[in-house]
């Protein structure tokens, strides 16, 4: 295939991804306004919350941000780089595009909470240990009691998707294994946008009954969810996750709200986990 070809099919695929993003915005504007009635309206779902025993985190916001929908390739990252793992012993399941593996020497991860992730990002930041290592950043929020979790990040931001994700897990002060995906290199397809804020976020979430009485937002961040795959990319799309505790469970889960859009994402939105470590 010659090289005009093959500009002309990257044209084509681009041209595509971008009538399908400018369908889903006209189809789901974001409504922003300003003034006195927001206020007013905005102090008054704040009080019915409070009398649901919703609490909500001290830095939530009323101001706008921005981002980017942004395309990654599908494929195969990680198949060729099982032979450079000296370290560990991995295996590459190409049906799930997941590396398992376990470390061949003892490696210690033990001590205060800073010399266990020191321990895991030295880790992690091997190349013979894990690729891309470098990559992912650890998310406390997603992680629990000899599970940590580390998500994929960019210029861009951080991405929460099971496509791009590394967990690994703890025994006995030892790192016993880990499991890693991975998404690649994302750029963006459409222009910089303003998103809606993160308090809007959040009484979305109220209006839509996705807040349950007696729970508490202990975390809410902007950053990157699968929104569709189109011609061989996948898309993402700025997404609010909004972590939740369960005040008489202790469980937290993970709600995801379309960060340009406001609508409350069902698909792959909510997990929970036990005794989380912050």
């Amino acid at each position: 295939m010659d090289h005009k070809r093959i500009e002309w099919l990257f044209l084509i695929v681009f041209l595509l991804i971008d009538i399908y993003l400018g369908i889903e915005v006209l189809r789901s504007p974001v409504g922003i306004s300003d003034g006195s009635t927001t206020n007013s309206t905005s102090t008054d779902i704040r009080m019915e919350m409070r009398a649901d025993g919703i609490e909500l985190p001290d830095n939530i916001s009323q101001a706008q941000s921005s981002g980017y929908y942004l395309a990654a390739k599908k494929r195969d990252y990680l198949s060729s780089k099982v032979t450079s793992l000296t370290q560990v012993d991995a295996t590459y399941y190409k049906s799930e595009n997941v590396i398992r593996a376990v470390p061949r020497d003892l490696v210690v991860a033990k001590g205060s909470k800073k010399e266990v992730l020191k321990a895991l990002n030295d880790f992690k930041n091997d190349p013979h240990n894990v690729p891309y290592g470098k990559q992912f950043t650890y998310e406390s929020n997603m992680s629990s009691d000899g599970s940590y979790t580390f998500v994929q990040t960019s210029e861009y931001g951080d991405i929460y998707d099971n496509s791009a994700q590394l967990t690994i897990n703890v025994k006995n002060g030892l790192i016993d294994s880990y499991y890693m995906t991975y998404l690649g290199p994302v750029n963006p397809v459409r222009e910089l946008q303003s998103t809606i804020s993160s308090w809007h976020a959040v009484r979305a979430m109220y209006t839509n009954r996705e807040l349950a009485n007696n729970t508490k937002i202990i975390e809410i961040k902007l950053g990157y969810s699968e929104l569709t795959n189109v011609r061989g990319s996948t898309i993402l799309q700025p997404t609010w996750l909004v972590w939740v505790e369960n005040k008489n469970t202790r469980n937290i889960t993970l709600k995801r709200v379309n960060a340009f859009t406001g609508q409350i994402l069902q698909s792959n939105t909510s997990y929970n986990v036990d005794n989380i470590e912050k």
